[in-house]
């Protein structure tokens, strides 16, 4: 379970693969604000639940063109949820090496959870798209739901 929920947290959800989950920004006073994983459908609610990721939850981040040109980085790029444990962070770790923490993703920034460890039963199904797809990847672009709804 994420630090942040297991420290500040009463009611959290637990990520699920498949899920599109979104960052934002929450404030509780004046001086005290984080960035929460929470649904992409309470990006805007008033009182989003925030929503945990287990460690080593394999994501596929959806950089806009903004985000992209900030971060230096690709449009769409797989990271690894990590729980270090000196000092207690919650980082996202991409294939390059590169370490971003909530703090450092962008409010608004949309992924998706390929895999969650202990249910890689049910993640497998998201893999094995992400594997048709790259060999597919002909010009085609489609919306990761449109993928996965197709292959059921």
């Amino acid at each position: 379970m994420c630090w942040f929920s297991v420290e500040y947290e009463k009611h959290v959800e637990q990520a699920k693969a498949g899920q599109r989950l979104g960052i934002r920004t929450i404030s509780r006073s004046t001086n005290w604000h984080a960035n929460w994983v929470v649904n992409e459908s309470e990006l805007e609610s008033a009182k989003p639940c925030p929503v945990c990721l287990t460690d080593q939850t394999r994501v596929l981040f959806r950089f806009s063109e903004s985000h992209q040109m900030l971060l230096h980085i690709d449009p769409e790029v797989e990271a690894t949820f990590k729980m270090l444990k000196c000092p207690k962070r919650d980082i996202f770790e991409f294939a390059d090496g590169r370490r971003m923490t909530l703090t450092d993703l962008p409010t608004g920034l949309i992924f998706d959870v390929l895999v969650v460890p202990g249910s890689e039963r049910f993640s497998a199904v998201f893999e094995e798209k992400l594997a048709v797809e790259d060999k597919e990847r002909a010009g085609q672009k489609e919306t990761f739901l449109e993928r996965v709804l197709a292959h059921f």
